[in-house]
């Protein structure tokens, strides 16, 4: 019975620590902090694989989401300024609140695309360094 239980135990751990990857990120340019930013993660073909929220304290901490990932992956972000839980838009549906692409990607006026935002899944874990910006950032 002892062998058996131990053996359970060593797959259920196995399995565990196998099937979860750690992106890590931090969140520079907020308009203030502490500050809330949302969080969504897809896969390479664009399927939202996990969405959320962080309670950012600063430009130093380090925030991670533990998930399954594909080979490559992309990560959204906004700064949720007003706390209202979603992303506010102004006139022709532009974001009024900061927010920031994975890989750096960036389109001045437009969302980019899921390629340019895609990052390689590394080891354990992947880092990914935002820098928030407003739609008239160029």
């Amino acid at each position: 019975m002892r062998v058996l239980l131990s053996f359970l135990f060593c797959l259920g751990v196995q399995f565990t620590f196998a099937q979860s990857h750690v992106i890590e990120m931090t969140f520079a340019g907020a308009s203030k902090y502490p500050t809330k930013v949302a969080y969504e993660v897809q896969n390479d073909q664009g399927e939202i694989l996990k969405q959320g929220f962080f309670e950012v304290a600063n430009t130093k901490t380090t925030y991670r989401v533990a998930l399954e990932v594909t080979e490559k992956f992309a990560v959204q972000v906004y700064e949720d300024a007003n706390e209202n839980s979603k992303m506010d838009r102004g006139w022709f549906t532009q974001p009024l609140e900061k927010y920031a692409f994975s890989n750096d990607a960036w389109e001045t006026l437009a969302k980019p695309d899921l390629q340019s935002m895609l990052v390689p899944r590394t080891g354990h874990s992947t880092r990914i360094d935002f820098t928030l910006k407003s739609v008239t950032d160029f």
